[in-house]
């Protein structure tokens, strides 16, 4: 009984506290607790830039200098540094109850007090000064960059303002290579072209560093083992010609022998208690090689591949020269590793809510099980289910009847190599998976799907995978229909085909592109091209035992099974213009063909638009296909197709702080490749293809977390396929309601 009348007591504090804040609010201060002479820092009132000719760095240069001045007040809004949230709590808590020896007193300033931001800490003579130094690294020798202190209130507060004044850039007149030792000069020369510095380019110390790491990486790569960075000396001479940067490039003077002298391959030691794998895993991935020369890419891929494997804690290799005098020419390499551990448990549980009110708890468990057969494989089994209630107003059945529940387990094997039969070829992963699914969809059916797929993965470089799936099976049956579900399958007969009881006998390849890593690159893609085909071996095999290729309602164990080709592309590109400033470019297209025993392909398979990460002015399954539209509360389940174009751009720019924003135009749809009589306009048509594609445009925000992004969008349709009784390409009847509104974690794209 103490302890709860306590906790009522100190509940009924923290209220009072709270209204006492509250009265006191207009009437505290928030600079009466200011150190002597010091004056509160109130945020940036101006960042101003002087003209400036016309050079290809000057808004990069800028960009980056502005930087220099970042420094939030006190409430900031989202951290900026000018925009202030208007009610400061953290400084009326601060100046209230400093030195307040209540037990009241102390709890308010320790929970809410900030403690002021003050000019003397921010320094702006020293972010001025930052802000020039950078400007001098872009080639702006003659850069100044000054700053005024505007005080308020009496003079405790003050705004800062600064002023940028970049001044004419400099530029390479000529870049000379000299002093090199004969070997090294050879390489730099068969290189050249790969310079980061040419003459006539705008000075900045960035390429400079750049072509440092560069020659660095060279020599590394070539047997320099013991070569660094900072044995390559830079000489600018600014003296000849006003405006013109003569550059000189050469190693250091008095270099060690051994720093200029390329090193072999000797022993190589692995510690066998801590790699417990076998031997054809472990060697493929050592690409060091006795009597070879030292290459920093042989170290970084034998490190990577290592760590790829998922079985270590952590890896170490360890290079010494067998000869401790530095007068020999050989390393001996040492690789050790920390085993990890071999059980893994992993939990996860989500609640979802969608539209449609329904809402519900889910709970996935993972158990897996590392290295067992020492091929550094992983053993998995998952299980997840999942429940969602049906809370709506109004019902015509009872509520159990519509809800909906989903139960799986999957079960997987998974090795980090290519294996074909009983070999093992190069590297890459292998994975074989079963599983098994029981789901109902309150109102509609109840459907038991079950299947597997063997999967290869390898990268033949960097940035190029390819996946390869030569089995892939899945089945489909329905267990019992709702009257509800029964009609809208009569009502679209093309789509209740599609969910007829039927195998997937199928095969798919994936060839992905990514250099999207590359940040120091004003441009990145990424790219990737799905194709898959199924029922063909299956039909091939029926054809050779007599049965037609193109026979209609072959079975495989009793069950039609599905035949169509399937090719899907997308393809992304990032511009960035200069700092936080992208553009973001997409486009993704698709064809679904479905022939011989199939009229229609799997219902999973079709393909649509709309929602958070597509046509963002459109719900998910909004429109299409072609110029058909439904209405209706189901109406989504008949707006798939068979061909697919959708294009995206969207211009990604900061706001506040750690809040960025974005403007989208996204157009789109999808078209079936046959006439549907209870879909009309569906069909893809070239004379009406202009017309089909839908458009939209809208805004969004980005907050970024740094751990992940928070993404919000406001979609507003421009131009919809289908007629509303507009005859103009602006056809939305009503502005408002056509908006969308998606929430999103990372970008859409």
């Amino acid at each position: 009984m103490s302890c709860k009348f306590t906790s009522q007591i100190y509940r009924l504090d923290t209220i009072c506290c709270f209204l006492l804040l509250l009265c006191l609010a207009c009437s505290c201060s928030t600079v009466s607790r200011l150190p002597q002479g010091e004056v509160l820092y109130t945020g940036t009132r101006a960042i101003k830039i002087a003209p400036s000719p016309y050079s290809p760095l000057l808004d990069e240069a800028v960009s980056e200098a502005r930087v220099a001045f970042v420094s939030p007040p006190n409430n900031a809004l989202f951290g900026s540094s000018r925009y202030r949230i208007p009610f400061p709590l953290g400084l009326w808590t601060y100046n209230a109850f400093y030195n307040d020896s209540t037990r009241v007193g102390r709890w308010l300033f320790r929970t809410f007090a900030a403690t002021p931001v003050l000019v003397s800490s921010v320094n702006p003579a020293l972010r001025a000064s930052v802000a020039r130094n950078t400007l001098y690294n872009y080639g702006y020798f003659d850069g100044n960059v000054s700053f005024s202190i505007d005080t308020i209130s009496n003079g405790r507060e003050a705004m800062v303002s600064y002023l940028l004044s970049p001044g004419e850039a400099w530029y390479l007149g000529s870049v000379d290579y000299r002093s090199f030792p004969l070997r090294m000069d050879s390489l730099l020369h068969f290189s050249r072209s790969q310079s980061l510095l040419y003459k006539g380019m705008q000075f900045n110390f960035k390429a400079l560093s750049g072509e440092r790491n560069r020659i660095f990486n060279l020599f590394r790569e070539h047997g320099y083992y013991y070569f660094r960075p900072d044995m390559v000396k830079l000489y600018a001479d600014t003296l000849q010609q006003r405006g013109r940067v003569q550059l000189r490039v050469q190693v250091a003077e008095s270099l060690p022998q051994y720093a200029i002298r390329p090193w072999y391959i000797g022993n190589l030691v692995v510690n066998n208690d801590s790699l417990p794998v076998c031997a054809n895993v472990l060697e493929p991935r050592i690409a060091f090689h006795r009597g070879e020369l030292y290459s920093s890419l042989a170290q970084n891929k034998t490190q990577r591949e290592l760590n790829r494997l998922g079985v270590f804690s952590s890896v170490g290799i360890s290079l010494s020269p067998r000869d401790s005098s530095m007068l020999g020419d050989t390393l001996d390499v040492y690789i050790t590793a920390l085993s990890d551990k071999p059980y893994e448990v992993s939990v996860e549980a989500n609640l979802t809510a969608k539209s449609g009110y329904r809402i519900g708890p889910g709970l996935v468990a993972a158990f897996s099980r590392k290295n067992r057969f020492r091929m550094a494989e992983t053993i998995q089994l998952r299980l997840k289910g999942s429940y969602e209630w049906y809370v709506g107003r109004t019902l015509n059945d009872k509520k159990q009847q519509n809800n909906s529940f989903e139960i799986g387990a999957d079960a997987s094997l998974s090795v980090p190599d290519l294996l074909w039969g009983n070999k093992w070829s190069g590297m890459g992963s292998t994975s074989v998976r079963l599983y098994g699914e029981w789901l109902a969809r309150g109102g509609f059916f109840r459907m038991l799907a079950f299947g597997g797929n063997i999967t290869y993965g390898f990268a033949t470089n960097d940035v190029l995978t390819h996946t390869i799936s030569p089995l892939r099976l899945s089945f489909n049956t329905l267990e019992h229909t709702t009257p509800k579900f029964d009609s809208i399958m009569t009502a679209n007969p093309a789509i209740g085909l599609s969910f007829r009881d039927q195998f997937v006998p199928s095969m798919n390849y994936i060839i992905g592109f990514d250099n999207t890593s590359r940040t120091n690159s004003f441009h990145t893609s990424k790219a990737n091209i799905s194709l898959t085909s199924a029922g063909a071996i299956t039909s091939t095999v029926y054809a050779l035992c007599g049965e037609g290729f193109g026979k209609r309602d072959k079975g495989l164990l009793g069950t039609p099974f599905a035949q169509f080709l399937k090719i899907s592309a997308e393809m992304c590109h990032y511009y960035r213009l200069f700092s936080r400033h992208v553009i973001a470019t997409r486009f993704m297209g698709g064809l679904l063909y479905a022939y011989g025993n199939s009229e229609v392909a799997p219902y999973v398979e079709q393909f649509y638009v709309g929602g958070a990460t597509g046509l963002r002015a459109f719900p998910l399954r909004g429109i299409g296909p072609g110029s058909y539209h439904s209405a209706g509360k189901y109406a989504y389940i008949d707006h798939t197709g068979d061909f697919k174009l959708e294009v995206n751009v969207e211009w990604r720019f900061p706001l506040v702080g750690n809040l960025d924003g974005a403007l989208f135009v996204d157009a789109g749809n999808v078209w079936l490749l046959h006439n549907d009589a209870s879909r009309p306009g569906g069909a893809l048509r070239m004379r009406t293809l202009g017309r089909d594609i839908a458009l939209g445009t809208g805004i969004g925000l980005r907050y970024n977390l740094k751990m992940l992004l928070v993404r919000a969008d406001i979609g507003i349709p421009l131009h919809v396929p289908y007629d509303t009784g507009i005859h103009k390409y602006y056809n939305v009847p009503n502005f408002w309601r056509g908006r969308c509104i998606h929430l999103g974690v990372g970008y859409p794209f």
